[in-house]
């Protein structure tokens, strides 16, 4: 009796594609959330103008604050995971196949899609509010 020769399945450079295409991913949110943050900050300090606050400034400082709180969340979310994406593409296809994380790229990607989500709307709201 022969034995079997299942095709084995080369990964080529598809890990480290990937992790290129993550670690771009986390760039833009980066740049994203510390120009929101910058904002904030501007905002907080009077626009520069260095006088008293109108009524009107402190519900806007609080949008920005919320905007920059959900920028900071979700960047931080997105690099979660990519290092969990990473770590099981660099782990090999037989841990990527295995029972154990069939669940595990689905969570990854959708979080992070509702991550990506969230900052895109805070960065909108963010413009909004006038950074």
């Amino acid at each position: 009796m022969a034995p079997s020769l299942a095709p084995v399945r080369d990964p080529g450079l598809q890990p480290e594609r990937t992790a290129l295409s993550w670690r771009r991913t986390i760039m833009s949110a980066v740049v994203a959330s510390i120009l929101i943050w910058r904002g904030w900050f501007h905002s907080l300090n009077g626009g520069g103008a260095g006088g008293a606050l109108a009524a009107g400034d402190s519900a806007h400082m609080v949008g920005l604050g919320i905007c920059a709180a959900i920028a900071c969340l979700t960047t931080i979310t997105l690099v979660v995971c990519a290092v969990v994406r990473i770590r099981l593409l660099h782990a090999g296809v037989a841990a990527l196949e295995s029972e154990d994380h069939l669940g595990v790229p689905t969570l990854i990607l959708r979080t992070a899609s509702a991550a990506i989500v969230a900052l895109a709307a805070a960065t909108v709201c963010a413009l909004a509010l006038g950074m």
